[in-house]
């Protein structure tokens, strides 16, 4: 079975900027319900087989696991969530037993407990192995090619009481408390939900204990209202949200400009003068995200000698600059900023013809490209000498309508003229694409990735592992492949570290499997008065605790909407990131 994780990155919640400049009273926008535009609702409603951004959004709301990210610490720092306290473990690292909360109420009203919890994760050991296998199964057999007989990482959840649950695991796995933090791994009412089928997303209701739950839904229109009986000691202020549905970018930040909406779920680059322009906002700093952009490289096709002389061929700066209008951050590691044991030495690649020109002799000295007859170029030699060489010849295959995508194409087409290769490129839709890329018929493109949690693992093993179907590029590399097992297993935190920082320089320096070209960026713009926002480089929108001031809130907006949010622009222009294949 084949599945994608389609992002449309989210890039959330900034706020209108035609608004009379009257006070609103606190008692008129209590009463009307949060208005979110979004480009997508909800793809599947089943948190145990979502893999898209926009259900993870709405699953967020709803339902909670026994860990999650503090979303108002920079550093994503875990905290317990459903769990009473962080877990113990046992000696060999393989049990790891939790206390829980008590006190907690499902939706449906029923009492939270440990059954839950083994219901829970005994229901995703179904869905990871039977024959409808669930999309998200690959996280939960990090190491399945070194425990082939028993590749699901959790063996049994059972619980010691009614509060106190006991995971035993096949194998030690250092990062399974970011495991926990994923949506996939929330905890579902027992009573409500179906124990061996997939709810169903236009007709079934996700039961989760979270502050919000799923009043109705609909291809157009998803309503949430706050859990009166939810057991967190803040009361929210947004108590009810409507996600609205607009079928262009356009006319979402249009309506968010006319008032229609409060937030958008994604925002143009060509309306970010107009919100800089607002009396009522304040952009501010740019906020480096967590989602990797790539110029990917058939390794199998493409020797390492040919990879390093396109990696120096590019033009960053252009694609910074002119491309993506300043809004991005160049790429420097698979790893990127704010995710665990990122390693900020590694240095941003930049373009040198004379080094990969280098790269393409010692490509033709090793056999990986033949050169022409009557080839006696060297480093120094013309541009157009070299552009008429035509030593070698590469597709670029990209997703059509995708701007940034087919102007990294064109561009590749210009550089890489400059050392002998010649690049075709060539536009189809994105069930096309995703077709020859798992059908091994791409020899370059561009893609995304973007973390499930938040550990160094979930980029490195699913991209370079020559076990998984997300390994586009074919990397298949005995040293790296051992680094990844031990980057896996080793419990002691320092050495782990060590690791990690080592595989990052490793696939920099030596693998060299794609050209990095750059991480997703956001922009903040604070409306007097709101706080609370929980902005973070994951870009997990999260509603419960936004605050608001509302003696600095304008009134006379249009429509029916509370005014007046700080959000985050995550300026993107990768479009879809493919994500899991199988």
């Amino acid at each position: 079975m084949k599945h994608t994780k389609m992002y449309v990155v989210m890039a959330a919640l900034l706020f209108s900027t035609m608004i009379p400049a009257m006070v609103m009273a606190e008692e008129e926008v209590a009463e009307r319900p949060f208005i979110y535009g979004v480009s997508s609702l909800v793809v599947n409603l089943d948190p145990q087989n979502a893999w898209d951004s926009a259900s993870g959004d709405m699953i967020t709301q709803i339902s909670e696991g026994l860990f999650s990210y503090d979303l108002t610490d920079p550093n994503l720092a875990i905290q317990p969530q459903l769990a009473k306290d962080f877990g113990n473990w046992s000696e060999d690292a393989t049990e790891y037993t939790v206390e829980l909360k008590q006190g907690v109420k499902f939706h449906d009203g029923e009492d939270f407990t440990a059954d839950d919890v083994v219901f829970s994760f005994e229901r995703l050991e179904f869905f990871c192995v039977n024959e409808t296998q669930t999309q998200i199964a690959e996280l939960y057999e990090p190491l399945a090619s070194l425990y082939p007989n028993t590749p699901l990482l959790i063996n049994k959840t059972e619980a010691i009481d009614d509060y106190t649950v006991k995971f035993t695991l096949n194998y030690p796995y250092v990062a399974f408390e970011p495991l926990l933090c994923f949506y996939g791994s929330v905890i579902l009412s027992e009573k409500s939900t179906p124990a061996e089928e997939y709810l169903v997303t236009a007709t079934d209701t996700l039961i989760g204990t979270g502050p919000y739950y799923q009043e109705s839904n609909n291809d157009r229109l998803t309503v949430y209202k706050y859990f009166e009986d939810y057991y967190g000691e803040h009361i929210p202020e947004i108590k009810e949200m409507h996600w609205v549905l607009y079928d262009d970018a356009t006319t979402l930040n249009q309506a968010f400009l006319s008032g229609d909406v409060d937030a958008v779920g994604a925002i143009s680059l060509e309306f970010m003068s107009e919100y800089a322009g607002s009396e009522f906002h304040e952009v501010g700093d740019r906020l480096q995200g967590t989602v990797i952009i790539y110029l990917g490289m058939d390794n199998d096709v493409i020797g390492v000698n040919t990879r390093f002389a396109i990696r120096d061929a590019i033009n960053y700066t252009y694609i910074i600059e002119e491309l993506g209008k300043g809004e991005l951050a160049q790429m420097t590691s698979i790893v990127p900023k704010g995710i665990m044991y990122h390693d900020e030495s590694i240095k941003a690649p930049v373009q040198n013809i004379t080094s990969a020109r280098l790269h393409i002799l010692d490509a033709i000295s090793a056999g990986e490209l033949t050169a022409p007859s009557g080839f006696d170029l060297d480093e120094t030699s013309a541009d157009e000498e070299w552009e008429a060489s035509e030593i070698a010849s590469y597709s670029y295959t990209y997703n059509a309508g995708n701007a940034m995508r087919e102007g990294v194409g064109e561009l590749c087409k210009a550089n890489l003229a400059k050392i002998g290769i010649s690049v075709t490129v060539t536009g189809k839709t994105w069930g096309e694409f995703l077709n020859d890329l798992n059908n091994a018929e791409v020899e370059i493109y561009m893609l995304g990735w973007g973390p499930d949690y938040n550990d160094p693992s979930n980029f490195i093993n699913p991209l370079m592992s020559n076990t998984s179907s997300a390994n586009a590029a074919h990397v298949n590399d005995t040293k790296l492949q051992k680094m990844m097992s031990d980057g896996l297993t080793e419990t002691n935190m320092t050495a782990r570290e060590e690791i990690y920082k080592e595989m990052q320089n490793y696939i920099n320096d030596e693998v060299v499997p794609w050209a990095y070209l750059y991480v997703s960026n956001s922009r903040s713009v604070r409306y007097i008065g709101v706080e609370n926002t929980c902005r973070n480089a994951m870009g997990i929108p999260y509603f419960y605790l936004w605050t608001f001031d509302y003696t600095t809130i304008p009134k006379g907006i249009p429509g029916f909407n509370i005014l007046a949010i700080f959000g985050i622009a995550a300026i993107s222009f990768s479009g879809l990131m493919y994500k899991k294949r199988n």
